[in-house]
């Protein structure tokens, strides 16, 4: 453990917090840290960026194995089962216990509930969130279609991706929309009846004919449909430049985008639920706070407090405003700084009345791995290289495969 001087007069302990949040998300970390900094005198939370949720999650493995790893760590909500499994995360148990039923009831039970391994407590809510469909008002408008009332089903999404591609010369200068990335094809994947892994028992569901319809449906958008690109249905990083630019009309990611697109697109943006299928379902999405098992006693106690701090409510209203995450702590949506943020931009309420049909998804050691696989196989449908069928029959029992031996 390292300590630095605290205004000379006694040891600081020192606290790495690894964190996934870059951009504007990393400045908001960087603040609520500074505050917490400047709020006491013996603890230093030192923030570092270890690269997106799956960049984060391997970098950590690397790290336990090494004996080299930070006292606190973000950990994606699919992902902390992992080291929580394999006891790489302290059991927070023993600190709710002390703190009470005041500080577990502050926190909103869809958040509490979405950070539980196994009944236990071994990482808290930090940044929560579920996908939502963005959308460019303007592009709607110039397609004679109205951006108050945008597509609630994949009929309706489809229609109007047809209307929003606008080709000139056999070349597309706008593509109706982004196929969904990965936690969006989840989504659709429940909303057909199906599923990934069935969050009670872990059982695998991708290769349901429900799960494959949703598959075939999204490839179909750049295969069949022509209203996507197969370059940003590859690259999550393409599907956000082309939006961001005008090459796409509607998108879909995290409300915890929503404060930086606010910022960079240079267009009316619409903000509005997932369409639905069979039935309307979102994913909860974000990430948690989980201490590490073998940090030191007092980095462990430390990392505690930091959780304690970014607990209450006009700290999160604070991540609510900066970021667009949904507000966990009760209490914050009626902080001053919240409810100014929604008169002036309505959108941030969106999320938050999706959490009517959002879901926890299943959590067990594998899923990390069950996630950096994925990719690879929704290339090979989209590229048709394999139908949904034929791929995800395959990556079913890749997943039993893995599931058995973690």
């Amino acid at each position: 453990m390292a300590f630095t001087l605290a205004s000379g007069a006694h040891a600081q302990t020192e606290v790495e917090f690894w964190h996934a949040f870059s951009g504007n998300n990393g400045e908001a970390v960087d603040e609520l840290a500074a505050r917490f900094n400047e709020s006491q005198d013996d603890i230093e939370i030192r923030p570092v960026y270890t690269g997106n949720y799956t960049e984060g999650t391997q970098r950590l493995q690397a790290a336990i194995a090494g004996n080299t790893a930070p006292g606190l760590v973000m950990l994606e909500v699919t992902r902390y089962g992992l080291f929580a499994e394999r006891d790489a995360l302290a059991s927070l148990e023993p600190y709710i216990d002390a703190s009470g039923e005041e500080f577990t009831d502050r926190i909103r039970p869809f958040a509490l509930e979405a950070s539980k391994y196994l009944g236990e407590s071994y990482v808290l809510p930090f940044n929560v969130s579920t996908p939502v469909m963005y959308f460019n008002k303007d592009a709607f408008r110039e397609a004679g279609l109205d951006p108050e009332n945008p597509p609630e089903t994949w009929d309706e999404l489809l229609a109007a991706a047809k209307t929003l591609t606008l080709r000139e010369d056999g070349d597309v200068r706008q593509w109706g929309l982004n196929t969904p990335p990965q936690w969006v094809r989840w989504a659709m994947t429940n909303q057909a009846g199906g599923g990934w892994v069935d969050p009670t028992d872990n059982s695998i569901q991708i290769d349901m004919p429900e799960s494959i319809r949703a598959y075939q449906t999204a490839a179909d958008w750049v295969n069949v449909d022509e209203v996507a690109s197969l370059d940003a249905a590859i690259d999550e990083d393409v599907a956000d430049q082309y939006f961001l630019s005008g090459r796409a009309a509607i998108d879909f990611t995290s409300t915890g985008s929503l404060t930086g697109r606010l910022e960079q697109a240079d267009f009316d943006l619409g903000v509005a639920p997932l369409p639905c299928d069979t039935q309307c379902a979102a994913p909860i999405g974000g990430a948690t706070l989980g201490i590490v098992a073998n940090a030191p006693q007092d980095v462990q106690d430390a990392a505690w407090e930091f959780i304690e701090f970014v607990t209450t409510p006009e700290n999160n209203a604070f991540i609510f405003a900066q970021t667009g995450y949904l507000p966990i702590i009760k209490g914050a949506l009626e902080t001053e700084r919240a409810q100014d943020l929604i008169e002036a931009n309505p959108q941030y309420l969106t999320a938050n009345e999706q959490l009517e049909v959002a879901f926890a998804r299943a959590r067990p050691p594998a899923m990390p791995a069950i996630r950096s696989e994925e990719p690879a196989v929704w290339q090979s449908i989209v590229l048709e290289e394999e139908t949904a069928e034929e791929a995800l029959t395959a990556f079913a029992e890749t997943m039993r495969s893995m599931m058995a031996t973690n």
